[in-house]
């Protein structure tokens, strides 16, 4: 053959660039194509119809297209939803374009502005900034080991409910290296029934005690209870993890707020007690996505600073398990928001499910999700086998950072 033909695949502009500097590129040229090679889609929904079309034209003018409605292109209706696909400077020229035009484009034009300087956020600003501590998220995962201090937990048992078993699995967890140490007080497995403020309160606040005592770690309190949130964070707690996103206790912003500690905002479907009795979704990932938008505004306007915001997509609650997987195929559509991403994965039910396995055989199918969750934009894996997931991921993130 006269010449060899092979595909390439770049996924974003790095990697684009990459590729010119291989050929001969001038760094100049290189720098200016690799912002053409790369498209990105945009969804907006419920959009004016006559401001879809305007889109469309304005986007074809810039060698990119907007998908819409047959509605929308007949303006049968009222509004409809669209898909924006250019690259970052063709969809900045439209921003431009549009900020002075009728049928709602001002508006959406200060809001795309907004998504693509989220979306540049991720891109470029890597550091997340913990208590006294500093991560440069580019570089590494964090991991989070889990300390369930309940006698119910769906994959231990109760093997940490004593506090000496507690103490130990925390000593664990440190010299395993993690980054974080999470500690419950309440099951939230599927079915589980809330147990009382004061027994929550007598399991966590003595592990809290002891960690912050012995060792130079940080630790996440595992609650949606704004008292027991409160009274961890006197006793050293660095992160509230909230599984109901603000939902169960409209004083857990204030807390959070005022106590200046990193927040976990959890996305799940109903209660511990309900939340895998048929869960339905039109759009999974979608109703996700609007629930942390919706969440996170929220938490801001209460006076949460937007740099102490983590999110999770709550895999396992309230999800099936077609649910989950998309999740995790689609985790990079959370990375827009602007604020890092945690999942947790480990040993629950869909990791097991395709094999039918207990939790205790779940290893295999848990560190197989942490890594695809990783190489999707996961920043932080709350996990049971820290040693386990450090090695895998360690691979992982020496591949991806080439």
């Amino acid at each position: 053959m006269a010449h060899k033909i092979r595909q390439i695949f770049i996924n974003n502009e790095l990697d684009a660039l990459s590729e010119f500097v291989k050929i001969g590129t001038t760094p100049p040229g290189a720098k200016i194509m690799s912002g053409k090679i790369v498209n990105i889609a945009i969804r907006v929904d419920g959009v004016n119809n006559r401001a879809a079309n305007i889109l469309k034209q304005e986007m074809l003018a810039r060698n990119g297209d907007v998908a819409t409605s047959r509605d929308a292109l007949y303006c049968s209706g009222d509004k409809s939803d669209v898909i924006i696909f250019g690259t970052k400077k063709n969809i900045r020229n439209l921003i431009d374009k549009i900020k002075l035009q009728p049928f709602g484009l001002k508006m959406l034009s200060l809001e795309l502005d907004e998504f693509l300087n989220n979306r540049q956020k991720n891109e470029t600003q890597n550091i997340l900034r913990i208590g006294q501590k500093e991560f440069d998220l580019k570089r590494e995962v964090l991991i989070m080991g889990i300390v369930n201090v309940t006698p119910d937990s769906f994959f231990d048992g109760g093997q940490c409910y004593k506090l000496e078993n507690a103490y130990k699995r925390a000593d664990e967890i440190v010299q395993d290296r993690a980054h974080i140490i999470d500690i419950g007080g309440m099951s939230t497995r599927p079915g589980s029934k809330p147990a009382s403020i004061k027994e929550e309160l007598e399991r966590t606040i003595p592990v809290i005690s002891y960690i912050k005592k012995n060792y130079d770690i940080l630790v996440s309190i595992d609650t949606y209870r704004s008292e027991v949130a409160g009274k961890a964070i006197k006793e050293g707690a660095d992160i509230i993890n909230d599984i109901s996103g603000l939902v169960f206790d409209e004083n857990m912003k204030k807390t959070a707020a005022d106590s200046g500690a990193c927040l976990i905002l959890m996305h799940m479907k109903g209660t511990p007690q309900n939340m895998q009795e048929n869960p339905v979704y039109g759009d999974v990932v979608g109703e996700i996505y609007d629930f942390f938008r919706n969440q996170s505004a929220a938490a801001l306007q209460a006076g949460i600073k937007p740099e102490n915001i983590i999110i999770d997509p709550g895999l396992g609650f309230g999800k099936t398990l077609d649910h989950n997987f998309t999740i995790i195929k689609k985790l990079a559509d959370f990375k827009s928001l602007g604020y890092p991403v945690l999942i947790g994965a480990s040993r629950k039910s869909f990791t097991g499910a395709l094999l039918n396995l207990q939790p205790k055989d779940r290893l295999e199918g848990s560190l197989a999700a942490a890594a695809v969750c990783v190489l999707s934009g996961a920043n932080i894996l709350r996990v049971h086998d820290v040693k386990e997931t450090i090695r895998a991921i360690s691979l992982v993130k020496a591949i991806q950072n080439v």
